[in-house]
């Protein structure tokens, strides 16, 4: 199809409203950095800010990022003057300052402003984690603004700034949910606000909690008010919904409210996540009034149709529609090069018409194009004789487009033709007709154009419903042909509509 034309803000909007699934390799590294005059090592250290979606989108004070410290090795121990948290997503380490604590995936470590505090690597790799600061800027983002210091401190009594661990299997666990009288499945689920010192002291504009799938269970799709992302700690999935996406640890997928999500788990013990809204409350805090919508899932033949809704909703910004060709419209020649055009299409359609008849198989779809082919028989000749004495148009775009379709028809089998002829050739041609129709009702009605309003009422659900019956499998394999065609179809009529704004310019 035709592609449209946005400028920088529209992409950017558009942007802003996918689902984005952003690799941890895709992040910016840091190792050491100079802070007030000392070179430190950092381990790994890879801002989610440093990500031009991420920085647009997440909260102004909000910080995240990955790190990682290797075994045997150490970042000093330092303080700032914002809360933040680890939350330790691999391997072991031991904190170091004013809290000596041993540390392990799935602590949640709380660290209170002004806290000294550095960690070291333990075991055989160390440990991975995420850190988040509750600022706008991240610890260790910038040499100019590390936020942070090695000087001693005397600010804050030190039993009112000690580390607060809170380990995973601690915490309160949620495995359902009942939505809207259905029981749907959350894997395990350990809301943060389950426990009063997190609940407590975390920013209003922060919720989270660790999910966890085992392989091939899921969570289904669903919807919410609130911006979202589920952060991969360990493990592998899948994302379902508008964006389809296999997810390994380390993979952040942002969720911009509204969006359909869900995902499922995968390899040997599915995957750990951290979902974090950006919210006072999170998803499920209340279990009685869970915030969020799911989704009715769909049978193989629905989603085919709701793909189908999706290309028509898309043809309908083809150039031949636009107010432009709409205006053209009032003069002659551009009506008579509409029809010239359409003649190329209609001759192609009737031989297709022949060939479909003569290599279908099974009774049930020969009877369908037999009724289909009758009530096409004589419209090409029809549109010929409106034409007069107007020559026969060859053009090379028009020519392979329609072409194609005619190709087509030898290497598919019938339940591909009706994907093909019905759901996109006869339902784009009910959409061209009657726009036309509307359009040319006053100066240049045509009794082509008005007799297609009519005759092919009905002619774009011709034998879908024998879809349904076809398996899951193949069901899959026709979104593909189906889309390629819409985009044939809006190739011919977008270089139609080319055609005619090239001749008006000469005429």
């Amino acid at each position: 199809m035709n592609a449209i034309n946005l400028n920088q803000t529209e992409e950017n909007a558009l942007l802003r409203r996918m689902t984005q699934v952003i690799q941890r390799g895709d992040l910016d590294c840091l190792t050491t950095m100079n802070v007030e005059g000392t070179e430190t090592f950092l381990g790994e250290v890879r801002h989610f800010k440093s990500n031009n979606f991420l920085d647009l989108n997440m909260p102004k004070d909000l910080s995240i990022a990955w790190t990682q410290m290797p075994a045997g090795k150490e970042l000093p121990a330092h303080y700032h003057p914002c809360p933040s948290l680890l939350i330790v997503t691999n391997g072991e380490g031991r904190s170091t300052g004013d809290t000596e604590i041993d540390v392990k995936a799935g602590d949640i470590i709380y660290i209170p402003e002004w806290n000294l505090h550095g960690f070291k690597g333990k075991g055989k790799e160390g440990f991975r984690a995420l850190s988040i600061q509750f600022q706008s800027d991240a610890i260790f983002s910038s040499e100019d603004k590390p936020e942070t210091s090695y000087f001693d401190r005397e600010q804050i009594p030190l039993e009112q700034r000690q580390l607060i661990k809170i380990s995973r299997d601690s915490m309160e666990t949620i495995t359902e949910v009942i939505v809207d009288g259905v029981k749907e499945n959350l894997g395990v689920l350990k809301n943060f606000a389950s426990i009063d010192v997190l609940k407590t002291r975390l920013p209003r504009y922060f919720s989270a909690a660790w999910v966890h799938l085992e392989n091939d269970e899921r969570l289904n799709n669903h919807q919410h008010t609130t911006d979202s992302m589920i952060i991969v700690t360990e493990g592998n999935g899948f994302a379902t919904g508008d964006k389809e996406s296999h997810l390994n640890a380390g993979d952040i997928v942002y969720i911009p409210a509204g969006n359909t999500h869900g995902f499922k788990g995968s390899g040997n013990d599915g995957f750990w996540a951290l979902s974090i809204q950006f919210d006072e409350t999170s998803l499920y805090e209340d279990i009685e009034k869970p915030r969020v919508s799911f989704i009715k899932e769909q049978t193989p033949f629905e989603k085919l149709i709701s793909l189908n809704e999706k290309c028509v909703k898309e043809f309908k910004k083809n150039e031949i529609f636009s107010e432009e060709l709409r205006a053209l419209m009032s003069n002659k020649e551009s009506v008579i090069d509409l029809k010239n055009c359409l003649q190329v299409m209609s001759n192609s359609f009737q031989r297709l018409m022949f060939s479909r008849m003569a290599l279908s198989k099974n009774e049930k779809y020969r009877k369908i194009f037999f009724e289909h082919l009758i009530e096409e028989l004589g419209h090409d000749t029809e549109l010929k004789s409106e034409r007069g004495e107007a020559s026969d148009l060859w053009d090379p775009i028009l020519e392979a487009s329609t072409f194609w379709f005619f190709g087509k028809n030898f290497l598919i089998d019938d339940p591909e033709r009706i994907v093909m002829i019905q759901m996109v050739l006869e339902k784009g041609a009910s959409l061209f007709y009657g726009h036309f129709a509307e359009v040319l009702k006053d100066s240049f009605k045509s009794d082509h154009i008005e007799k297609h309003c009519d005759l092919d009422e009905g002619h774009d659900s011709l034998g879908v419903d024998l879809l349904e019956l076809e398996s899951a499998h193949k069901l899959l394999d026709l979104q593909g042909l189906l889309e390629e065609s819409w985009s044939m179809l809006g190739l011919f009529l977008g270089r139609t509509a080319e055609i005619i704004k090239s001749n008006q310019k000469l005429h």
